[in-house]
């Protein structure tokens, strides 16, 4: 398996981190609008894995379907990221990128995409995840 320098790749990014696992790494963000969001990166064979996560906690049951819409559509909108749930139901933001070539302009990159969306999506999603009737501007409606 080839090694990345992803402690490297953090310190060139100037992001603090700490290392998981053997071949896991994480990091803490802020928003614009001072949330704190967890950053993950996991290495295997053949893939750099990117993960905000969470980035919604799981929505109310009675939220889900509406959200669930809303994130699909915004799946096929976005670029480089999408949105899947995990096993316990929270929303996370993912990316992967394979090893084969793998260097610091993919990691920037993928970071760089990650906190965008995360800054640009993160407030408004929180609100239609738990207020029924909130509408956001930038956000497609069903």
């Amino acid at each position: 398996m080839r090694v990345l320098n992803i402690a490297g790749y953090f310190k060139r990014y100037a992001w603090t981190h700490e290392q998981v696992d053997a071949q896991v790494w994480r990091s803490t963000f802020a928003t614009e609008d001072d949330e704190e969001f967890d950053l993950y990166v996991m290495v295997d064979e053949t893939w750099v894995h990117f993960a905000v996560s969470p980035f919604l906690s799981q929505p109310p049951a009675a939220h889900q379907p509406r959200l669930l819409r809303i994130l699909l559509r915004l799946n096929q909108q976005m670029r480089l990221v999408y949105f899947a749930l995990d096993e316990d139901g929270d929303v996370n933001l993912l990316t992967e990128l394979p090893v084969h070539g793998f260097a610091y302009a993919h990691f920037s990159a993928a970071l760089d995409a990650l906190v965008d969306y995360t800054n640009t999506l993160a407030h408004d999603l929180a609100r239609i995840a738990h207020e029924p009737t909130f509408h956001s501007a930038i956000i497609p409606v069903e």
